[in-house]
């Protein structure tokens, strides 16, 4: 298995991405084709939810947006008004995760949609899709980060990526995921937020398709657990 070298995980624009904002403002068509994905979500989920707000998040929401970003359209509900069998984040996350099985592309760049607790927002910019305006603009500054820790944990993730690969273990490979995406979730959750050290290892590993590459193998060996020769 070939492994990409480091790649940066972000960079710094002067203007926001024109292929989708005019000015600071959500380009109309863009606006409109994320509403209707949010809209198929909701139809999707088919369980009765408060829609508070449809929010456009990311790096495309930013000025440190990269060839490799994508769209992320968040969705935020009141999770404590949702009645379903499940907890409501549970819930969410499966259908996210089925949904974002479908190869959805607005303006070229995927769309991944998620689900927020309106309780619990996130910190980095939002422009929101109902009132077609800035819930958290983003700062033009260039952002600071430590490039010398990103990289150094970028390769130490990498390693473990590729030792994962080599062993072929259904279980470690699922772990790896897991505690990859458990050490991006802390640094979000940090002060630092979308600059910390753990999203920015995430995202270069993503950029680098590495991440793509685990996500294949996990799949890869489940299939080949419920084989038969």
């Amino acid at each position: 298995m070939h492994f990409n070298e480091f790649e940066q995980p972000i960079e710094h624009h002067s203007e926001l991405n024109p292929e989708l904002w005019h000015r600071q403002h959500l380009r109309p068509e863009i606006r409109l084709a994320l509403l209707r994905i949010a809209q198929d979500f909701v139809d999707f989920v088919d369980v009765p939810f408060d829609l508070v707000d449809v929010q456009l998040s990311g790096g495309m929401a930013n000025y440190n947006y990269t060839d490799h970003s994508d769209l992320d359209l968040h969705l935020i509900a009141d999770f404590a008004r949702v009645e379903c069998d499940r907890e409501a984040s549970e819930m969410f996350d499966s259908k996210r995760r089925l949904y974002n099985q479908h190869h959805i592309r607005v303006a070229g760049r995927p769309v991944e949609v998620y689900v927020e607790n309106s309780d619990t927002p996130a910190v980095s910019s939002a422009y929101s899709l109902l009132r077609d305006q800035w819930v958290r603009e983003p700062n033009p500054e260039p952002p600071h980060w430590d490039a010398k820790q990103v990289r150094h944990w970028t390769q130490t993730w990498s390693g473990i990526i590729q030792r994962t690969h080599d062993l072929g273990d259904l279980t470690l490979a699922r772990k790896v995921m897991h505690l990859l995406k458990q050490y991006r979730r802390a640094g979000l959750n940090s002060p630092a937020g979308e600059f910390s050290t753990e999203n920015l290892v995430y995202k270069s590993l993503r950029n680098s398709q590495e991440l793509g590459q685990l996500l294949d193998l996990i799949d890869r060996l489940h299939d080949q657990s419920l084989s038969t020769s």
